[in-house]
């Protein structure tokens, strides 16, 4: 394999990447991988340094850290020549998972036997990308939540679920795709582009990468004891089964609010309503693991 360089989000996980990239390290050194790396300084930087990696040509990049940070390369290598490498070391690792992608020992070894596949991104407003899942309603306020306090994330997101089921109120949404209007008030929407998010929920269990097509789950806005009875099948995907949800696949949509919303994808803020999301077929490439189950 040729050299390839590392970037680091030392706070990602509640700062547990800072505590377990150095075994990452070690062990790609010791298997003959030349590394050069990178530890971030500040929110957002990594997106730049990618940028650059990419602009010189660099063949791998491997980012350790959790679904924000890898997000934050996509948005710096997308569209190029680069390959992502991904150590999960952050809270959900929801896109590591569905790359096949376990933990630090299987990253480690896919990234030494680097068997790479192109995967669709999902383009927002023209300008920025997510290759996981995106989120309006109840799961964006709960990421908000914890995003504002930047502790504990796992514990926050925990927190913020709780505070906000009690006070959340549903809003109202419209989507526009393929010459449909989807309109009403919604409990949440996820727009997904693998089957998984949140610590391996299923939200969207039909969803492929590389398909050219992004997923949509609509979850109505209902009685929250309805809400309760759905939430454990989510985890297993059967919560498509349930009256309220609906899925749906499409190319590209449009979403407006009755005031604006916060869409926030892989754990992030990207973008306020109004706001179109695109699939752009193919244009990541990354390191991949084992299919996933």
């Amino acid at each position: 394999m040729k050299r390839i360089h590392i970037l680091i989000n030392p706070t990602a996980g509640g700062r547990k990447c800072k505590k377990q990239y150095p075994a990452v390290l070690r062990r790609l050194g010791e298997s003959g991988v030349t590394c050069d790396v990178t530890v971030s300084q500040y929110p957002g930087q990594i997106t730049g340094l990618a940028s650059e990696l990419a602009a010189r040509g660099c063949e791998t990049v491997v980012v350790c850290g959790g679904d924000g940070t890898v997000n934050e390369v996509i948005n710096g290598i997308a569209g190029t020549d680069t390959a992502l490498g991904v150590v999960p070391l952050g809270t959900a690792n929801d896109f590591a998972a569905n790359m096949g992608i376990k933990d630090i020992n299987s990253a480690c070894a896919v990234i030494m036997q680097r068997q790479t596949k192109k995967i669709d991104l999902v383009r927002v407003n023209h300008d920025k990308f997510f290759a996981g899942t995106a989120c309006l309603g109840f799961d964006a306020e709960v990421a908000a939540f914890a995003r504002s306090r930047r502790v504990a994330p796992f514990l926050m997101h925990v927190v913020g679920g709780l505070f906000k089921f009690f006070s959340y109120k549903p809003k109202t949404v419209e989507l526009r795709f393929d010459g449909q209007k989807c309109f009403g008030d919604i409990f949440l929407v996820a727009f997904s582009n693998i089957r998984s998010y949140a610590k391996g929920m299923l939200i969207t269990p039909e969803a492929e990468y590389d398909d050219a097509r992004l997923d949509i789950c609509v979850v109505k806005a209902m009685p929250k004891r309805k809400v309760l009875s759905i939430f454990p099948s989510v985890y297993k995907g059967k919560h498509v089964e349930r009256k309220g949800v609906t899925l749906y696949r499409t190319e590209a949509v449009f979403i407006q609010s009755m005031g604006p919303m916060d869409l926030y994808a892989d754990g992030d803020f990207i973008a306020s309503t109004p706001v179109r999301l695109e699939v752009v077929p193919k244009y990541l490439e990354v390191i991949m693991g084992p299919p996933s189950s």
